[in-house]
């Protein structure tokens, strides 16, 4: 069984922060961002994976940018997300 992460941003606050400082950041509602997730999950969930929700705020995403020198992405938010898991 895999386990596959998700953010917890939690707040709508935090949600447009990230729309502004991460680059292809979904520009959705942060209500619709969060139904978007829950589909995502309940998929992974149907093929026997573990969900893993990982707290994170837009002052600790760029602070993991700082310290790898990696762009303010996509791919690097969910690189974040997987890092600071463990």
């Amino acid at each position: 069984m895999s386990v596959q992460y998700f953010a917890r941003v939690k707040s709508p606050e935090d949600h447009e922060a990230f729309q502004r400082l991460v680059k292809y950041y979904p520009s959705c509602s942060y209500e619709d961002w969060q139904f978007r997730e829950q589909k995502k999950m309940a998929d992974w969930k149907s093929r026997r994976h573990a969900i893993k929700m990982v707290d994170i705020t837009p002052a600790e995403f760029e602070a993991y940018c700082k310290k790898t020198g990696k762009p303010a992405d996509l791919t690097t938010f969910l690189k974040a997300i997987t890092d600071k898991a463990f």
